[in-house]
């Protein structure tokens, strides 16, 4: 299993959550691919930001939403990408 990357953005409201976790997705994308784990404390953000990787070209794969402790985790799979 591949290891999973944690992105921290408790404190970080829309639309920084959103572009914060993309640019982190986007180096797993063109490394080889992988998890990332992205902590949020904004409520809305655990929804905004499945909702707009489904509108970009790379077809990430949103695993899991879940609250844990008054924040939320969300589990994102981004596919390997080549240049």
């Amino acid at each position: 299993m591949t290891d999973t990357e944690t992105l921290d953005l408790c404190g970080e409201k829309c639309p920084d959550t959103f572009v914060y976790a993309k640019i982190k997705l986007e180096e797993l994308a063109y490394s080889g691919g992988g998890v990332l784990k992205i902590i949020v404390d904004y409520p809305p953000a655990a929804e905004n930001i499945p909702r707009s990787l489904r509108t970009e070209k790379i077809k990430y794969e949103v695993l899991e939403v879940k609250p844990v402790d008054g924040l939320f985790e969300l589990l994102v799979r981004a596919p390997a990408v080549e240049d």
